[in-house]
């Protein structure tokens, strides 16, 4: 009995069922539904596209053009998504995933599937790509107490390596059973369209689950007002001639405002704190996913297949769907890792050894050896998951959290593009080793940058608190604690007709002679 009480409160099981709802049990499952198809595609697309013609120099072309195409439409989509609607979005992004999964399991044109992953939402190395997950990190944050946050962040991160693991796995078992059924080789084309099919059928079962949401996972009224507030503030000064002459420019002057619209998002709904800190992880983010994008599960079960011709495509599956499955268990006690030595001290201290066991990996002569080191830098790699999403919410005020984090999904996956591009180049070299010790020392100045810049970096969730809190005191003392020392506004995480009438009312009237001032 005692030991099932500490693995259910060392596993965050007891902040998932204290602080769980409908919404947020909902938005595990999607996560769960979207990374099982990412799994699965992201274990064939390399082969497939080999398959029909394409040389190593096509192929990291397409992927990266592919990480470009679902960059762009995620930050439009995720930039605007408060003002859409969160679900809209969620919905749009689910049936881009089907359409590009249908033109992958009908077509073998390489331009046309390169035109379908750009338009479309197709995941080339198993990693979050399109709008969902800056909005569900979004819709998470403010469903869930500050101090359960990283726990639930942590079962958003398992439900990732889950659906990764059991997508990589389903797949192996496709193409190896209809390998079988049919005696086609390998490299024959016709065994991978299985696969895309169902992350068609994924993309519209999403879409179905999504609809079950309610309205609590859209911006709650003050952070509605804030953004409409930004809005009038941004543009009264350009409704006069300057913004009638962009008018009547047409396409290219919508093309343009567009791109002013969403420039005007990030400076004024941002305070000069938030940009500050924003750039900083826009930086360090960006060098890790460099590193990342140059060893995604597609790369990886490229090198395996190129280096040991017997592990065949499905073994590859079956063994990254174990690797994931013992990273999805050890993302269960990430955050328990992080109550005792803090947020940003937990995302270092997993993700170091992930790129040092990495930097190994081309050294190892042994197949076991080399599935071994695999095993440990991916579990170490996916434990940093929670507490950094937990950071990056808790750096910002929620009618910040939207754009801020569709803002950072965009710099990393742009920032990752040149992965593949790199790996393609050491690949076609024999130079193997320096993609692996080249990412493994990305990695590492990503961890010395955190540990650097962001020990005493302050909460805007306290500012109205008893002393100024910054992330070092939060990591032991609040975050990860049931301590009610320190409060965060009311405004954060309750509607406005749960507040207290007197805070309510000066809310109220405070926005609205702001509103009314500048419009």
């Amino acid at each position: 009995m005692a030991f099932l009480e500490w693995a259910i409160h060392e596993t965050s099981l007891h902040s998932l069922v204290n602080a769980g709802s409908r919404d947020i049990y909902l938005i595990l499952f999607l996560r769960f539904l979207r990374m099982f198809a990412y799994g699965g595609a992201a274990l064939v697309v390399g082969i497939f596209l080999y398959s029909i013609g394409n040389d190593g120099k096509q192929l990291a072309m397409f992927l990266s053009m592919t990480l470009l195409g679902d960059a762009v439409i995620s930050y439009f989509l995720t930039v605007k998504a408060d003002r859409i609607g969160r679900r809209r979005v969620l919905v749009v992004g689910s049936l881009l995933m089907t359409a590009a999964g249908v033109v992958f399991a009908i077509s073998t044109n390489y331009y046309l599937l390169l035109f379908a992953a750009i338009v479309g939402v197709i995941s080339p190395g198993a990693h979050e790509v399109g709008p969902f997950r800056a909005v569900q990190e979004s819709i998470l944050a403010q469903l869930t107490p500050i101090e359960a946050r990283t726990d639930v962040y942590a079962w958003f991160s398992v439900m990732s390596t889950v659906g990764m693991a059991t997508g990589l796995f389903s797949a192996g078992w496709i193409t190896h059973f209809v390998r079988n059924r049919y005696e086609w080789d390998w490299k024959d084309p016709r065994v991978y369209p299985y696969v895309f099919a169902v992350y068609a059928i994924v993309g519209l079962i999403k879409a179905c689950v999504t609809l079950l949401l309610t309205q609590k996972c859209e911006p709650d009224e003050f952070a509605r007002r804030e953004l409409d507030l930004a809005d009038r503030e941004a543009t009264a000064p350009l409704l006069n001639d300057g913004y009638r002459r962009t008018h009547r420019r047409g396409v290219s002057g919508k093309a343009t405002g567009a791109v002013r619209g969403i420039w005007r998002t990030l400076t004024t709904t941002l305070s000069a704190d938030s940009r500050r800190i924003l750039v900083r992880l826009c930086v360090l983010f960006a060098v890790n996913s460099v590193a990342a994008g140059m060893l995604p599960v597609t790369v990886v079960s490229w090198y395996l297949n190129w280096r040991f011709s017997w592990f065949v495509l499905y073994r590859v599956g079956y063994a990254m769907a174990g690797i994931w499955i013992l990273a999805s268990i050890a993302n269960l006690f990430s955050a328990s890792v992080a109550r005792r030595v803090g947020l940003v001290r937990a995302m270092v201290f997993t993700h170091l050894p992930s790129a040092i066991f990495l930097a190994f990996i081309p050294l190892a002569e042994d197949w076991k050896l080399v599935f071994m080191l695999l095993l440990a830098s991916s579990v170490f790699a996916s434990m940093d998951q929670a507490p950094r999403t937990a950071f990056v919410a808790a750096c910002f005020s929620s009618s910040e959290r939207t754009a801020v984090m569709g803002t950072i999904n965009l710099v990393r996956t742009v920032a990752s593009i040149g992965g593949p591009i790199l790996a393609g180049y050491f690949h076609d070299r024999d130079l193997w080793r320096i993609t692996f010790l080249l990412a493994a020392a990305l990695k590492v100045l990503y961890d010395v940058g955190l540990l650097v810049m962001f020990l005493k970096t302050k909460l805007p969730e306290y500012e109205n608190g008893p002393r100024e809190v910054t992330v070092t005191d939060v990591d032991v003392d609040i975050l990860l604690s049931d301590s009610e020392t320190f409060q965060r506004p009311p405004y954060d995480s309750l509607e406005a007709e749960d507040m207290e009438e007197d805070d309510a009312a000066s809310l109220n009237k405070a926005t609205t002679e702001r509103v009314e001032s500048v419009g």
